[in-house]
This record gives structure tokens, sequence and C-alpha cells, in this order.
């Protein structure tokens, strides 16, 4: 027991966050349908958590004398677009869209990874009260995705915490194809997040007490990506997986092993297989029809530059020649241009690819890379993330990207 007291408050509400998050993540919306809901997510308790996470940092961090991030410019220019962002999305909400739950949603991810790249938390510490919540986090979700399997094979699609209500949501028995959502908005969002699952538990396998249980700890999101029926998603997994070969080889004294050769082929043979099922399913030159909903897009962007604002999520337009409705631009870039304006949309846009860049750049690996080019091909493939996930997901590109020595032990 005095042994808990000490532990920090920040490592309690860390906590609450990957337990909100990743196994009871309820929130509050207008809507209680699955897609309206996910659309206009209003306050959830997992970010509840993290804003204050993020408070107690920041405090512990100001009396502690850290480096003073506004020394570097990298600070100005990130905080001067979150700024504009945020200046934008006022003017717009106020006058066209009226809803400004995203813009408070998004502010939060983004302050997030601002204060985790400046502050460089540990999460996991080693004084004698220490707590890892890295390995919390990736007990939280293992065992997150063993339910998940359990709630699909119980017949369910999708599981909705929204408004003090449970949503227990089954697909169509003659929809076209087997798919699976969990606790996310859709397919492709959870495949996004399984992606950077993965990428996580690749770069801490270290912290599994063997191999077993990290093979275990894999084979369990693989199962659930596969289930989500993303080819795209299971593709991007593959380009972690050759980052992280790429970063076993002795680059310095590169000598050809036999190791080499056999991983090289096994990678070969899966992206193969892979592939072939893709075309099967999917017409690869128009990107399984993307750029006729990109470019159907562009043309009611450039009818509705202030954005579709409360529209979102019930207007449709069609995607010619294929005579497709859709109620979105299946690209989450051109979303946030479609629903929020062209300002705000090109402040979104460049915050993440800056995040992007900017952790890619720190990190100097060949996994880091390939979980950004994965996490990059499906959010430009579909509106696969929404704006209570981006917290998570930018703590986690934090994890893998910035970790130290310290943290790998």
């Amino acid at each position: 027991m005095e042994r808990i007291r000490k532990r920090k408050p920040e490592s309690w509400l860390l906590k609450g966050f990957f337990i909100f998050s990743l196994l009871f993540p309820a929130f509050y919306s207008p809507y209680t349908d699955v897609y309206q809901s996910a659309y206009y997510a209003k306050w959830s308790w997992a970010y509840v958590c993290l804003t204050l996470y993020l408070v107690l940092c920041l405090v512990r961090f100001w009396r502690e004398g850290g480096e003073r991030p506004w020394k570097k410019p990298g600070f100005w220019l990130y905080l001067g677009v979150l700024a504009a962002y945020n200046l934008f999305s006022l003017y717009f909400n106020h006058k066209y869209l009226h809803w400004y739950w995203e813009q408070i949603n998004n502010t939060v991810a983004f302050v997030t990874f601002l204060v985790l790249a400046c502050v460089r938390p540990s999460m996991d510490e080693r004084d004698e009260e220490g707590d890892d919540n890295i390995r919390f986090l990736m007990g939280c979700i293992v065992l997150s995705n063993v339910a998940s399997i359990v709630y699909y094979f119980m017949g369910y699609t999708k599981l909705l915490i929204c408004n003090n209500q449970f949503v227990f949501f089954e697909l169509p028995a003659d929809f076209y194809e087997s798919r699976h959502y969990w606790i996310y908005s859709h397919k492709s969002e959870y495949a996004l997040m399984l992606v950077a699952f993965v990428a996580l538990l690749t770069a801490y396998r270290k912290k599994f007490r063997n191999l077993w249980t990290f093979f275990a700890g894999q084979a369990v999101l693989l199962f659930c990506l596969y289930l989500t029926h993303s080819w795209t998603g299971i593709a991007g997994v593959l380009l972690i997986f050759i980052g992280a070969a790429l970063d076993g080889v002795e680059w310095k004294d590169f000598k050809l092993k036999k190791w080499y050769l056999a991983v090289a082929a096994a990678l070969a043979a899966v992206c193969g297989a892979v592939g072939w099922e893709i075309l099967k399913e999917r017409n690869i030159w128009t990107l399984g029809n993307r750029v006729y909903i990109w470019r159907s897009a562009l043309d009611v962007i450039k009818k509705h530059p202030e954005g579709w604002g409360l529209r979102f999520g019930e207007s449709v337009f069609v995607a010619e020649p294929l005579d497709l409705m859709v109620t979105n631009a299946h690209n989450i870039f051109l979303n946030a241009v479609l629903r929020f304006s062209v300002p705000v949309g090109i402040c979104f846009t460049v915050l993440f690819l800056g995040i992007a860049v900017y952790s890619v750049r720190k990190a100097k690996s060949f996994l880091a890379a390939g979980m950004w080019l994965a996490l990059l091909v499906l959010l430009d493939m579909d509106y696969a993330l929404q704006s209570p996930q981006m917290g998570l997901l930018f703590l986690v590109v934090y994890l893998v990207c910035f970790k130290n020595k310290r943290e790998q032990a």
C-alpha cells in the first residue's frame, strides 16, 4: 500500500487514459447511432484523464527546471499553426459550422504531442516506487483485443458506449463483406490503431517476459487486423516488419548473413500473398475507386469552401463516373477541409504532417518510417481516424519515435 501511495498522480491519470481509451471508451454525443456519434463526439472520460495528465506533466516540468522549449524555433512554428487552426476554427464555427467539439478534441490531441515532445516524460520509472506504464499500456492493448475477438465470435461488429448507453451493433446479414470495428468508428480506424499498436509492441519487445509472450501479443493484434478485412491495414503492417528487419541489420559493417536472406524471402512471400488478395478484391489502378471519390470531393469543396459543418454525414455527393453515392471524401485530410473549411483543413494537415516528419526525423529508424508510411496510406485511403483516438495515436507515436535506451531495457 505504501508503494501505491507514493506513485505519482500523473501515473494514475495515464493509466486512467489507457483504460478509458482501450477498455471502456465512454463518450458523449448529440447522436447515439453508430456512424453519426463517431463524427460528432463531444467530451470523453479518456480525454479528461489525458488533459489532467498533461497539466501535471507541465507543472512538474516547470518546477524541475527542464530545458525551455521556447528556445527552439520549431516550438513557435508548431504553436503558431496550432493557434491559426483554432482561430480559423472559431471563426468558421461561429459563422457557418456550429460544431466546436472537433476543434476542442483535436487541440487536446495536438497539444498532447507538443507536451510529450517538449517534456519527454518517462513512462516506465525505474526507482523502487517505479511504475511501468508502457508495459501497462501494452497489457491493455492485448486485453482489449482479446475481448474484441470474443465479441466478434459472439456475432457483433461494434461496441459503442455513448451517452451512458451500450449499443451492440451487428452488420446486416446480406452485407457484401465481413468486417470488424470493435470500439472504433470503422474498420479503417480499427486497422489504423492496430498498425500503431503492432509498431509499439515491436519497438518495446524487450519489455515482454520472453519471445513467446511477445509473439502471442502480436498474434492477437494480427488476427484482429485480419478480422477488420482492411487489406490496406494488412499491407501497412508489413511495412512495420520490414522496417524492424532493416533496423536489425548492422549497416556499418554490413555482411550478407543467411538470416537476412531468410527474413527477406519470408517477407517477400507474405507481401506477394497480400498483394494477390488485394488484386482480387480491389482495382489498384483507381486505388479502389478512391481517385473518383477524391475528384468529386474536390468539386464539392470548391462549391462549399466554408465547409459542410453539421451537414457532414447526412449529405451525399456522387463520385463520377461511377454513380456511387458517398457521404465523405475517404481521406482524413480532404474530410478536414470538406467538414470544417479550406483554412481549417490546411492547418490540420500541416500540423499532422509536421508531426509525421518531425517524429521520423527524431527517431532515425526504419521502424518509425515504416509505421508512419503505413499510417499515412490508411489515412489517405479512408476516414481512418476520429478525434477521440488522435490523442492515443500521438502518444503511441511518441513512444515509438522518442524512446530511449533506458525505456527499451
